[in-house]
């Protein structure tokens, strides 16, 4: 009974996978991003118990435009800032910012990336694995992380959106080479490119932790290594 239902599961998430494709890898990627950051939070409770937090949720006219300001008021109507609560509980609208990311930006993003990687540079030679690897790094990623950091602040409704992204910025970019560029070497050498979001949202799995981290890291932390 328990077989019949794995493959009935199975057949069902294949199916989904050849006919929805981007739906499929964006949600995925979300899922595999959120719980990242689930299993991030629970080991903090573990560790040491969550500070109350203090959110920045006031939106100034002098510096914000008309449109800005709308989207941020979404952003706390849909419950996305941060507010001060209980040190107890999970931060649930950072796991929903980390969600919206991952299913809305990030996933879409690598889908179409990759399927036009793969078009562009087809083959399986060591040369064109570089290419992919190199384009990968230096052209996907330094976008991506600026979207990551500004797509957070926005919806954290920050008076600064770009604060945060000038001050960690290189300090995560260089992170993420360290810890991509081998992961994607594998990819582009051994994985087949309908499994390549796949693949890539189980190496977001523990990327997302160090990315958590480094985002989380009082901005004045990284004021200070900038300074050194």
């Amino acid at each position: 009974m328990v077989d019949m239902s794995l493959t009935k599961a199975f057949r069902i998430v294949s199916s989904v996978m050849q006919r929805r494709p981007l739906l499929f890898n964006s949600m995925v990627y979300g899922f595999f991003y959120t719980s990242a950051e689930f299993i991030r939070q629970s080991f903090s409770k573990m560790s040491k118990p969550i500070q109350p937090i203090a959110a920045e949720s006031e939106i100034s006219p002098n510096v914000k435009g008309p449109i800005l300001i709308q989207v941020q008021k979404l952003c706390e109507t849909l419950d996305l800032v941060d507010k001060s609560a209980d040190s107890t509980t999970y931060n649930w609208p950072q796991l929903k910012r980390y969600a919206i990311f991952g299913c809305l930006l990030a996933g879409p993003m690598l889908h179409g990336w990759y399927k036009w990687l793969d078009t562009f540079y087809s083959g399986k030679t060591t040369k064109i694995v570089l290419k992919k690897l190199f384009a990968d790094q230096f052209i996907l990623t330094p976008p991506l992380l600026i979207l990551f950091f500004i797509s957070m602040s926005l919806m954290e409704a920050k008076s600064d959106l770009l604060r945060e992204c000038k001050i960690k910025f290189v300090h995560t970019f260089q992170t993420s080479c360290g810890y991509w560029l081998p992961v994607q070497f594998v990819n582009f050498l051994l994985i087949p490119p309908s499994f390549r979001v796949i693949y890539v949202s189980v190496a977001a799995f523990c990327w997302v932790n160090i990315l958590c981290y480094l985002k989380n890291l009082p901005v004045s932390e990284h004021e200070q290594k900038v300074e050194y």
